[in-house]
């Protein structure tokens, strides 16, 4: 007589799921060993990346034809504007400290007048 474990839907789901799992797991792992599969996949990949250029050149002709900025120009202008903002901000914290400086009364260095170099020409009278 048959027990009532041997009819249990879901551990044959599993074990069906478990066998299937590892034929596909032996399978790939056959094809992907292979010489022939490395070299196709190498090609495809080559191919891919040169559509993905041209496919960039062209999109930034037509931009360009539109006069609109390129994804690259944009990614230049955002670099551009973060730049200087990081010296913007440098200053600010500079002028921010010397404010500061002068507010408390003290400062790094007395200030003194600058050295005349040339003298005025003398009037004759």
């Amino acid at each position: 007589m048959a027990g009532k474990d041997d009819l249990d839907p879901m551990r044959m789901m599993r074990e069906w799921f478990v066998k299937s799992e590892q034929m596909y797991s032996d399978a790939m792992t056959e094809v992907m060993g292979d010489e022939r599969f490395s070299k196709t996949t190498g090609r495809y990949m080559q191919e891919t990346l040169h559509m993905q250029k041209m496919f960039g050149e062209a999109m930034g002709q037509y931009l360009a034809n539109l006069n609109l900025p390129s994804r690259a120009e944009v990614v230049e202008i955002k670099e551009r504007v973060t730049s200087i903002e990081a010296t913007l901000d440098s200053i600010l914290v500079e002028m921010r400290a010397l404010r500061a400086q002068s507010a408390s009364g003290t400062s790094a260095a007395p200030k003194k007048n600058p050295v005349r170099t040339k003298k005025a020409p003398v009037k004759d009278a």
